[in-house]
């Protein structure tokens, strides 16, 4: 697009590109239009809005790059963002209106995804909303800010953007748009539409997957929805033109028991459902969790054997399927656990054609369920093998999403599996048929991890190693962050402590890795450009990074960061030791006798206090009492974290009231646990699961516990959290990192010891723990690193990468001389 024209000002912020006429003061909020487009359409869409608005002097903005609308409009793409490309900003509702009617004209006939946040006017592109013009922001219980918008009375109130129409109720419609919203309707099903919905099983921004019934028939079936020009694929295929193709598959291949069968195909208001068999078993992924010996305490060898015998059966079902399929030249391109039903027979079915393809005809390369993609891009029935492959490692050590990062580990997975369970001689050479040649281990990351799995001892080179692969990763180039982490680190800042710099730098030099200036002098210079003023909290903001900064040495820095959080008002955060009041009270407290901070945390300790005075009671030490809709728990989203700042509080003050207020948090997120009956662990439920780990699963609750119960011994107590110890106590995680991985459930044992009670049992888990993390090294240039979240990306951050992982394992292998290796958690007593 051309330069702006002679009196306007261009632009660009967040991906998009901004046109505003000089002289024109537009209000901070209001009606707003935002047009819609496919791909091919995009030029001329944007063409007839340039040519519209400059004349009329109409402020806009557009998504600056093709590549932009294609990722906003993916299948897995936000879905209340989904669909804008332009938004134009009238200055007042008679503008509004000519706007609307003009553009409709002009775009008639124009095909774009209809966008779920807002009002369609009339059947084209034109969409209109109320909403924020002037970036404005305010404050939620999160800790975070977020696009606002004023109430009548002046406050800022969060500007939703949700996936159905709905302006605040203050918003007076304006009559023109009365009929439109009108013509809503009512959510009643139309009396020639014959399914009726009983429950959705998932979104995404194609459309939804629901369980209905079939009214004529009375048959419960799946309903897989598909919009029209939403949920592209990477080839621009959208969600209708994949469901077709599905329908056609399940047509063809009816014959085929293993396959659901299909109904019909219908359209309704654009939208197009296919019916089609509801298989009655569960989803693979789900029966894994179920039935994985490994991920429950102490496992017995005959658990271990059963297990295997019914993952081999799953296993040769789905591989005779598969070769059904190729023999009739159909590539089912999209094989993970969550395509295979298992039914309470035992027998298999696939289900999910929408990535089917014909041999010879161009698939969608790389497209598919991470850890199942072939990594050299194969296609045709090859591809459907490597992914057998992957799934034949997945049933026994689910982390094939790290093959992308490191091709090797293939090996090392299957001479796991090999090792660990009896599948039989010919299991390695099967999954190098599926998967390609399997390299012998070799390269120094791989013999370091053969070594230390097999029960070798140099940890610290090991250690040492991903110090020196955190620190090759620094890129103090940029300005967004200085080392790969989470994604997080992208959508809030990457300088806090549990994602960003400042964590990286505190676990290198608590660790003996050294100090490193230059990447400090970043962090000052970054956080002093106002890089993380929108964050406050101990792990998302600047009360992390004083924390940091106050740990290197940078006294006066760390003051000054600081000094930028006295004003906050407590009301306006959560309770939570992440991003809430928790955190930043404990990082006052740690402050309070050189800062004069105390009033500070006694006045957030009195917040929480009245807080906790407001929810319904609950008794200390009874399990399962609390509904997992109520709100998350554990250490960092949950009450552990307002317990952990109150008895600090406690033991800075010696006042009882704060112990006994901690002791009421304990109790909220322990009526969030259950007791596993299978292996007598307690874990912290989230209805549909329940985990373990240290950020929100039971170690962190246990790890407050622990630390409660020095104070107030209480036998019952003990008896939860020797179950949660067991629950930390397993032999394999899926990820390694420490806030939701192995690393923070050894760090959690490790607080455990009692150097005066010396347990063999608990030494035995550590152990177990430390032969098992080496599951996780990816060679990075020769050195180790490991993968965050998902197990997708590398990551070096503290929550979820390599420096976690560090600080815990330095932690528990040499004692408790050093600082505890999540901040205000207590490190473990010293060894004798």
């Amino acid at each position: 697009m051309e330069p702006p024209p002679d009196g306007w000002t261009k632009a660009h912020r967040d991906s998009w590109t901004q046109l505003v006429p000089d002289g024109v003061d537009l209000p901070h909020q209001g009606w707003k239009i935002h047009v819609s487009s496919t791909l091919d359409e995009a030029p001329r869409v944007l063409r007839t809005v340039w040519d519209y608005c400059v004349p009329r002097r109409i402020s806009f903005k557009f998504l600056d790059s093709a590549r932009t609308l294609l990722f906003r409009n993916l299948k897995y793409a936000d879905r209340s963002g989904s669909g804008k490309f332009v938004t134009v900003y009238p200055q007042h509702e008679d503008e509004l209106h000519l706007a609307l009617l003009d553009l409709d004209e002009l775009l008639a006939g124009v095909p774009g995804p209809r966008i779920l946040s807002d009002l369609r006017w009339r059947n084209g592109p034109v969409h209109v909303r109320y909403g924020g013009f002037a970036r404005r922001l305010c404050r939620v219980p999160t800790g975070e800010l977020v696009p606002a918008i004023a109430e009548p009375g002046g406050k800022l109130v969060p500007d939703v953007r949700g996936t159905v129409f709905r302006p605040p109720d203050w918003v007076k419609i304006p009559e023109f748009l009365v009929p439109h919203v009108a013509a809503l309707g009512d959510g009643d099903r139309p009396a020639d539409f014959f399914y009726e919905v009983e429950r959705a099983l998932h979104f995404s921004n194609g459309g939804g997957v629901y369980v209905a019934r079939d009214l004529r028939v009375d048959r419960q079936v799946v309903l897989k929805e598909a919009r029209p020009h939403a949920g592209l694929d990477r080839t621009g295929a959208d969600a209708v033109r994949r469901l077709h193709r599905e329908h056609a598959f399940l047509v063809e291949l009816a014959d085929v028991p293993a396959v659901a069968d299909a109904y019909e195909l219908l359209v309704l208001d654009e939208h197009h459902f296919l019916a089609q068999e509801y298989v009655q078993g569960a989803r693979l992924n789900r029966l894994m969790v179920q039935r994985h010996p490994l991920i429950g305490a102490d496992p017995a060898q005959s658990d271990v054997a059963e297990y295997t015998r019914w993952a081999l059966d799953v296993l040769d079902q789905v591989a005779d399927v598969l070769d059904r399929l190729h023999r009739r030249g159909i590539v089912f391109a999209d094989l993970h656990p969550n395509n295979v039903v298992v039914e309470p027979d035992g027998r298999v079915r696939l289900i999910d054609f929408e990535m089917a393809y014909r041999e010879g005809e161009r698939p969608n390369v790389g497209v598919g369920a991470p850890g199942y993609v072939p990594t050299d891009h194969r296609t045709g029935p090859a591809a459907d093998h490597y992914a057998l492959g992957c799934l034949r490692l997945a049933m026994f050590y689910p982390i094939t999403q790290v093959l992308p990062l490191d091709p090797g580990k293939a090996g090392e997975l299957a001479a796991a599996v090999a090792d660990r369970f009896p599948v039989g001689a010919g299991f390695t050479d099967l999954v190098a048929r599926e998967i390609g040649p399997l390299p012998e281990v070799a390269g120094s990351v791989a013999l370091r991890a053969a070594d230390l799995r097999g029960g070798g001892s140099d940890w610290a080179g090991a250690l040492g190693s991903a110090a020196r692969a955190i620190l090759s990763t620094a890129t103090p180039h940029r300005d967004d962050r200085l080392f790969p982490g989470d994604l997080y680190q992208f959508s809030r800042n990457g300088l806090g402590f549990g994602h960003g710099a400042a964590g990286v730098l505190h676990a290198l030099a608590i660790t003996g890795h050294g100090r490193h200036p230059e990447h400090e002098q970043w962090l000052v210079r970054a956080v002093g450009a106002g890089g993380s003023d929108r964050h406050v909290g101990l792990h998302d903001g600047l009360c992390g990074i004083a924390y940091a900064l106050d740990h290197l040495g940078l006294t006066d820095e760390a003051s000054q960061v600081l000094d930028r959080t006295t004003s906050l008002d407590p009301t306006e955060l959560s309770d939570d030791l992440f991003a809430g009041l928790a955190g930043v009270g404990l990082t006052h407290l740690h402050f309070a006798d050189r800062l004069d901070t105390l009033p500070l945390v006694r006045k957030i300790g009195a917040v929480l206090v009245d807080r906790l005075a407001a929810r319904e009671p609950v008794t200390l030490g009874t399990l399962g009492t609390r509904s997992s809709s109520v709100g998350r728990g554990g250490l960092l989203r949950g009450d552990s974290g307002p317990a952990l700042l109150l008895i600090r509080l406690f033991e800075h003050t010696g006042e009882q009231q704060w112990l006994d207020a901690a002791a009421t948090c304990l109790a909220h997120d322990l009526a969030s646990c259950v007791r596993v009956t299978k292996d007598d662990s307690v874990q912290l439920s989230e209805g549909w699961r329940s985990l373990p780990y240290l950020a929100s699963g039971s170690a962190g609750v246990g790890a407050v516990l622990h630390l409660y119960l020095g104070h107030s011994p209480d036998e019952r107590l003990t008896d939860v959290l020797t179950g949660i110890r067991r629950a930390a106590s397993i032999e394999f995680a899926v990820q390694p990192g420490l806030f939701n991985g192995r690393a923070g459930l050894v760090g959690f044992l490790g607080l455990l010891r009692d150097p005066d009670a010396p347990d063999a049992d608990l030494e035995a888990a550590i152990t177990t723990h430390l032969r098992s993390t080496p599951l996780h090294f990816i060679d990075l240039r020769g050195e180790v690193a490991f993968p965050g979240e998902q197990l997708m990306r590398l990551s070096m951050d503290l929550g979820s990468g390599g420096a976690g992982v560090l600080t815990a394992l330095h932690a528990v292998l040499n004692g408790g001389e050093l600082l505890p290796f999540l901040p205000h958690v207590p490190p473990p007593p010293a060894r004798i």
